[in-house]
């Protein structure tokens, strides 16, 4: 069935490694240097549509807080994914998943991340503490070691908006060490090229790109799942489509607003 990972995983496959580094004081960790501004701005707010062919089966929905908090003495960006099934689905298989994400606004790194899920008759919190200065990741089963930058799942999405993905090569392949139920994934995407595709929203200009996931129970492999995001420096996600165990999903955006820069990739 449809976990809250199903819904953030495609989002994921912008990510990307870093495009430079500079040293620091501590060598174990570069301070990432990125070469374009931050892609999104408080306020930002994507919504996508969940459907099974024509027949809805959720909502998606990722968003910026509209101001800037603090941990400590470090600003930080508070993003919330979340997902949820539409009420014709409640009866046989109820969602109401969040995940919160506290992204360091100069180097766009994860300090806390928060996870909520509430599945059916399914439910458990998850917290986790990313330490750098101290190398080790804090998470529900312990402390975990780390040698290198990683990412949580939601916070990958946004990190990776802000490489330049439109420079990259066809059949580039990517990747970024993310962070989840306490365990350490290498995931990644390859670049398939640009096209041009229709939505209700209207037409866009999209880089199209194909996710290197693995998920138990949810994706059947490699290059199965497709994704086309806005060819213009927004790099937001407009449609996303996935096999899962018993036929196949997919994601279109119905909704945004708060974009920091003009959505020139659409057409009309």
């Amino acid at each position: 069935m449809v976990r809250s990972y199903l819904f953030v995983l495609p989002l994921l496959s912008l990510c990307a490694q870093e495009e430079s580094d500079t040293s620091r004081k501590n060598p174990f960790f570069p301070l990432r240097v990125f070469s374009k501004p931050t892609p999104f701005q408080p306020g930002e707010k994507l919504v996508f549509r969940v459907h099974y062919g024509w027949l809805t089966a959720g909502e998606a929905v990722f968003e910026v807080y509209p101001k800037i908090y603090t941990i400590g003495h470090t600003p930080v960006y508070v993003l919330r994914g979340s997902g949820k099934t539409a009420s014709a689905f409640e009866w046989f298989y109820r969602v109401r998943d969040y995940m919160d994400t506290y992204l360091d606004t100069t180097t766009l790194l994860p300090l806390l991340y928060y996870r909520w899920v509430n599945e059916g008759n399914f439910h458990f919190t998850d917290t986790v503490y990313f330490d750098y200065q101290h190398r080790f990741i804090k998470g529900r089963k312990g402390v975990f070691p780390i040698h290198t930058w990683v990412m949580d799942m939601l916070g990958a999405f946004y990190y990776a908006r802000r490489l330049n993905v439109r420079q990259f090569p066809r059949d580039t392949v990517v990747s970024i060490l993310v962070f989840l139920d306490d365990k350490i994934y290498d995931l990644g995407m390859k670049v398939l090229g640009r096209e041009v595709i229709r939505t209700e929203l209207g037409t866009f200009r999209c880089i199209k790109i194909t996710p290197l996931v693995v998920a138990e129970r949810v994706f059947r492999g490699r290059e199965e799942m497709l994704m086309w995001v806005t060819d213009d420096e927004n790099l937001i996600p407009v449609k996303i489509t996935s096999p899962i165990i018993v036929g196949s999903i997919s994601a279109t955006l119905k909704h945004y607003e708060n974009l920091k820069y003009p959505l020139t990739a659409k057409i009309n």
